[in-house]
């Protein structure tokens, strides 16, 4: 990314009166692209809706990578994807609470057969086998297992004995397996590729004891940092993925050649301040920012970081704010009030889902408004 992308976008925006959440559209499709071609053959891929919380920015990626439905994490996206795009499939990426289903299955006539519940635990499975019995429908079911990421789901050694359960149940459909990887990344490599074996050996396990049990029930992993490392000797017949797809910066050390950032917070400049003093030091104060300046922004505090202005940073002198924040960086040759200063999100769900709209810009127009999804 270069000034000139920011100075142009901000051409875009010009007359933005507020913390706006921006998206180059031509960026995302060609993000799909790259993404899409580097799916293994015969792997089937789900969209991470809580990644990508706006039903036209959701439409664009199943549409873009052929997804077969929704990965989905909270019962507010649930409630919201069963009303407005009935459709689509939903495989659950956590447990929800029985109550939380139990609400979903008496608001939803289609919530049976578009949701697959995720089990983890024999005393959920349990829960969920009561709700059936009290709700008179057969619940769609797949198993958590831990692949090593240790944050639930049955171990591998109970995975067998497990998945016999739940397929011996009348008032469960067995549909699958999910196994997350999420460490994988956060691994030292030669660490990580012993650990991604181990992954892999799992994947293949369960696979192994899913098919007797469910000839067409899917083993799904992976996620934006990985998915491109499975094929289907790996046992593995969907993966999962979102953030990436638009490139918030804690994918930076994980993203594929090509792909590039497509999400951006903007946001007015208020105030130019060179050579502001450093508060309660007088002379001294001011003698310290010879040759920098602040600049004050309309919000903040956002889990994001400043790209524009070049040079920009959070003031370590003023601290974060949600009201106007400051940023501390070289002294500029003109003032930059009412133009936008740009961030890009560490993240894209927590982001998303904080503005009420994205402002879509395609061919250095504004082109449409998409309204996001809430929790």
């Amino acid at each position: 990314m270069t000034s000139s992308y920011f100075t142009s976008l901000d051409g875009t925006l010009r007359g933005t009166d507020g913390p706006a959440l921006v998206l180059d559209l031509d960026r995302l499709h060609r993000n799909l692209e790259i993404v899409k071609a580097h799916v293994q053959p015969g792997i089937r891929t789900r969209v991470a809706a809580k990644s990508l919380a706006s039903l036209p920015l959701l439409d664009k990626a199943v549409a873009g990578l052929e997804a077969v439905g929704f990965m989905t994490f909270s019962s507010g996206h649930l409630d919201t994807l069963l009303s407005k795009r009935p459709e689509n499939e939903h495989l659950l990426g956590k447990p929800f609470p029985v109550v939380g289903a139990a609400k979903v299955l008496a608001t939803h006539p289609n919530a049976a057969d578009r949701v697959i519940w995720l089990i983890d635990t024999p005393e959920r499975a349990a829960q969920y086998l009561d709700l059936a019995h009290q709700s008179g429908q057969r619940l769609r079911v797949a198993l958590e297992v831990d692949v090593g990421l240790h944050r639930g789901g049955v171990s591998p050694d109970r995975l067998k004995s497990e998945l016999a359960a739940l397929a011996g149940y009348p008032h469960f459909h067995l549909e699958g397996v999910m196994g997350y990887d999420a460490h994988l990344a956060k691994l030292p490599v030669g660490l990580r590729r012993r650990e991604a074996r181990s992954v892999r050996n799992i994947l293949r396990r369960a696979h192994d004891a899913l098919l007797p049990l469910s000839p067409n029930g899917f083993v799904n992993t992976g996620g934006s940092t990985s998915f491109g490392t499975y094929h289907q000797s790996d046992g593995v017949t969907e993966v999962s993925l979102g953030s990436l797809l638009v490139k918030p910066i804690d994918f930076d050390a994980t993203a594929l050649a090509g792909i590039e950032p497509a999400l951006f917070i903007a946001t007015p400049i208020l105030k130019y301040l060179p050579s502001n003093p450093i508060p309660g030091l007088g002379i001294l104060g001011r003698a310290l920012r010879k040759n920098r300046a602040d600049i004050a922004i309309s919000g903040g505090y956002w889990k994001a970081v400043p790209v524009f202005p070049e040079g920009y940073g959070y003031s370590r002198v003023f601290g974060r704010s949600s009201n106007q924040e400051i940023w501390s960086g070289p002294a500029l040759s003109t003032s930059l009030v009412d133009t936008c200063a740009f961030m890009r999100p560490t993240e894209s769900e927590a982001i998303i889902q904080t503005f009420g709209e994205i402002l879509v810009i395609s061919g250095g127009e504004l082109v449409d408004r998409w309204p996001t999804l809430r929790p």
